[in-house]
């Protein structure tokens, strides 16, 4: 019974272990649900790094389609519009609209929930925390804790009446909070008219200088990424003119489910710097370097390691190995 009892006890621990992963996985669910079902407006504010900001949202849905639009409350005042795949971003006092199409391997709060979840547990420890009242309503901690050095950690706490999303905290490998996003005011909505989401009250459309940005196939891509991090799939592979840029790039996305990392390959400048750059901005690392005479930029919110690792290992594809 005694050489018995250990094995007891561990196969406890595991069961115990399993059925709390699927509670989490659960209220997972329940912030995926409530991300598309539930209309809602409230105030939330954005920490990265020293700075904080504070928007307005209006989330509607209708006919199984997500729109929002955000409003910044402070700094430069800027209106911006997310919804049937693109972000159209407004400046009022400088008369310009940036039109872009949403990549669906970033994300952003209050939608900030994996899309797969059974794939997540190779890479992610995810448990269920403690309760915590957010913008005066009760919600049920989550924990995403990474499995290796690769991707940051994720603490997400969801309403307990409805599973929405209240406040999301990105973790780094050393359990310093690098981001955080945290409702302070929020209503649920019967009905909110599509008025609510359009770009009412900034000014004539024909005010504006309209800087849009293209997505088309690449039908035959020539780069590629060689060192890609466990996990990390390729979601899309085409060519895009970004807003306000001149010139075509290849843009490469890959995701594990949660996290998301762009690598765009383009011309390179005329002035080119000496040494790799790396910038920061809250859990962002974006990471530029030369290979092969073109420009190789990756970026998303992941570890230095992450961004420099598939930045440096990007390289032409031969014309046998391109499909």
């Amino acid at each position: 019974m005694r050489v018995l009892r250990p094995l007891v006890t561990a196969g406890l621990v595991l069961a115990s272990g399993a059925a709390q992963a699927g509670t989490a996985r659960v209220w997972l669910e329940r912030m995926q649900d409530a991300a598309h079902t539930l209309d809602y407006t409230g105030t939330f504010v954005y920490r990265h790094g020293d700075m904080l900001s504070a928007m307005h949202i209006v989330h509607r849905v209708a006919h199984g389609q997500v729109t929002e639009r955000l409003t910044a409350l402070d700094g430069r005042r800027q209106v911006i519009i997310r919804g049937r795949g693109r972000i159209a971003c407004y400046l009022p006092r400088d008369h310009v609209e940036f039109v872009e199409r949403r990549v669906m391997a970033l994300k952003t709060f209050p939608a900030l929930v994996p899309t797969h979840l059974k794939p997540l547990r190779r890479f992610y420890a995810i448990r269920l925390g403690g309760l915590a009242r957010i913008a005066g309503a009760v919600s049920r901690l989550v924990v995403i804790a990474p499995r290796d050095a690769y991707r940051y950690g994720y603490r997400l706490w969801a309403d307990r009446k409805n599973g929405l999303l209240l406040k999301a905290a990105v973790i780094n490998d050393r359990g310093r909070v690098i981001e955080q996003f945290l409702f302070t005011r929020l209503r649920l909505r019967r009905t909110i008219p599509a008025a609510a989401v359009s770009p009412r009250g900034i000014g004539p459309a024909s005010a504006y200088k309209k800087e849009r940005g293209e997505l088309f196939p690449d039908p035959r891509p020539s780069w590629t990424v060689g060192r890609v991090p466990p996990g990390f799939r390729l979601a899309m592979h085409l060519m895009r003119r970004i807003a306000g840029h001149k010139g075509v790039v290849q843009h490469l996305v890959y995701s594990d489910g949660l996290a998301g990392v762009s690598v765009f390959i383009g011309r390179r400048p005329r002035v080119t710097p000496v040494h790799a750059q790396l910038f920061r901005l809250g859990a962002l690392h974006v990471f530029r370097t030369v290979v092969d005479h073109r420009m190789v930029t990756a970026l998303g919110d992941v570890p230095t390691l992450t961004v420099e690792t598939m930045a440096l290992s990007a390289h032409r594809l031969s014309p046998a190995a391109a499909p």
